[in-house]
């Protein structure tokens, strides 16, 4: 898990590993300008390709630059080095890493004026070390008027770091904000680095370790982290070659009602393409006729219905007894907000005993008695957007963090696993610790997706994953799925059927 930051606990972090010892502090400097170097030499292999330019500014992350440019320098490439700021202007580590990138004969200006940065275009990379994570505000003076100038460029931009003038906390970039195309953060990235509009501002991120103390790291992360690669690849469920279709998972819906037919084909599609051995779709009598038609796979149960088409209160006893034959059950997908539909879900949640998985109706159904989630015998995962999140409980804090920590809290209170669907997704189980998944594209924003992700995550739960770990590789496969089918249609023309069509793509990228 690759652990996140706020910008104070960043600081706090530096400050306690440095201690006031500015030694110690420009051996830390030295590290993260050797990572950046090394990303720009990755980035730009051939030292005659074309000169470098490194902007710098007065506090220590103009001190990143410094070094970058000094190692640099020393590897044969052409540097030319700009200060926002007069040198005596600067301290600590940021003066000794000027004097060293001086010692070396390299080239640097102050300036004065933007014209002073002659034009762009005689540089193939423009390194950004102008401002660090703590900004709070717009920008002005010379230091506006660059990042204006390296915007309007069509140069490549590597950030130091962060974009400088993007707040690391909320996302938010200053006016103006670096656009960048690449940002090497130190130490941990930031939160706000993965949350838009701020994430469109960072470009390709990576981050250079700094090997801080333990002890400090451990009080001052967020809590907060994203799965990494391996991790979905331990989540997997193996298969059993050994098994039928009920040793690799039974799941049993209740999806769809009269206009909503395609939420119930798409999860319980999206089921079966996930990898579990039999679904049961409970759905009203009337939609069997279209649904044989569709789902030649899955084994349909017509039930008692409203005059509306949807799932009438009389088909409780008929799908309390298709759960008791399943490992996952599912509940919402297209059902309505019908009253007693709605009625009908509390009541069934109360009593079915496997883990459970809420998605739309399901969820909306539990408007006015959110309370009522914690009466069940069953672990409990809901999968909310942020409509059916505020219809729930209120509307989450814009700031990310914040979001986050209410999530957590939520959680943790009611016992349940989180997927709150957005860019990104933030998954919160019941313990309450909170992970940001920031995955799959624009073309995913199309209707019935949802539903195409519910059933990717009951189908894992029946196949043996735990909650928390059928929410965090649910929500990567239905990424993983979604760029696959971007990549083959592009982001346009991505529509939810496309989706499951491309969920064994997302589990290739875990086996291959």
């Amino acid at each position: 898990m690759i652990p996140l930051v706020t910008a104070a606990g960043m600081k706090t972090i530096d400050e306690q590993s440095i201690a006031g010892n500015t030694t110690t502090g420009y051996s830390f400097m030295q590290k993260a300008g050797r990572g950046v170097a090394d990303a720009v030499m990755s980035i730009v292999p051939d030292p005659d390709a074309g000169e470098i330019a490194v902007i710098c500014g007065k506090g220590n992350n103009g001190g990143d630059g410094f070094v970058v440019a000094r190692i640099l320098l020393d590897a044969g490439y052409r540097i030319m080095c700009f200060g926002v700021v007069s040198p005596d202007k600067l301290f600590g580590e940021a003066r000794m890493a000027f004097e060293h990138y001086m010692a070396c004969m390299g080239n640097f200006l102050v300036l004065d004026d933007v014209a002073d940065v002659g034009s762009l275009s005689r540089y193939i990379l423009i390194v950004d070390a102008l401002l660090g994570i703590g900004l709070k505000g717009n920008l002005r003076g010379i230091t506006a008027q660059v990042i204006t100038m390296l915007n309007q460029s069509s140069i490549p931009v590597l950030a130091i770091d962060t974009p400088s003038g993007l707040d690391c906390d909320r996302g938010m970039p200053a006016q103006p904000c670096v656009k960048a195309c690449y940002t090497v953060t130190m130490g941990f990235q930031k939160i706000g680095h993965c949350f838009y509009p701020g994430k469109s501002y960072v470009g390709t991120c990576s981050t250079i370790p700094l090997d801080y103390p333990d002890t400090i790291v451990r009080h001052n992360l967020s809590g907060i982290t994203i799965p990494e690669h391996k991790d979905y690849a331990a989540m997997l469920p193996l298969r059993k070659p050994w098994g039928s279709k009920f040793d690799h998972g039974v799941v049993a819906m209740m999806c769809g009602s009269c206009g909503m037919i395609g939420s119930a084909i798409l999860a319980s599609r999206a089921a079966m393409r996930t990898g579990c051995g039999m679904v049961h779709l409970a759905a009203p009598q009337n939609l069997l006729q279209i649904l044989t038609g569709q789902l030649t796979e899955v084994v349909l149960h017509g039930i008692a219905e409203t005059e509306q088409g949807t799932p009438s209160i009389e088909s409780e006893q008929v799908f309390l007894e298709l759960t008791q034959k399943a490992q996952a059950v599912c509940i919402g997908s297209g059902i309505s907000h019908h009253e007693t539909t709605s009625r009908l879900v509390r009541t069934l949640v109360r009593s079915i005993a496997v883990p459970l998985v809420l998605d739309a109706d399901g969820i909306n159904a539990y408007k006015g008695h959110p309370e009522d989630l914690k009466k069940r015998k069953a672990e409990l995962l809901i999968t909310p957007h942020a409509g059916e999140w505020a219809r729930l409980f209120a509307p989450l804090p814009a700031q990310p963090a914040e979001a986050c920590a209410v999530l957590g809290k939520t959680a943790r209170d009611y016992g349940m696993t989180i997927v709150y669907k957005g860019s990104p997704t933030i998954v919160a189980d019941a313990e309450g610790k909170v992970y940001i998944l920031p995955v799959g594209n624009s073309g995913m924003a199309t209707a019935g997706s949802g539903d195409v992700l519910t059933g990717i995550i009951v189908s894992l739960i029946a196949q043996g994953c735990s909650t928390e770990n059928a929410a965090l590789l649910g929500v990567y496969l239905h990424g993983a799925a979604g760029d696959a089918a971007a990549k083959q249609l592009t982001e346009y023309s991505v529509i939810a059927g496309d989706l499951v069509d491309a969920i064994c793509k997302g589990i290739q990228t875990l086996t291959a």
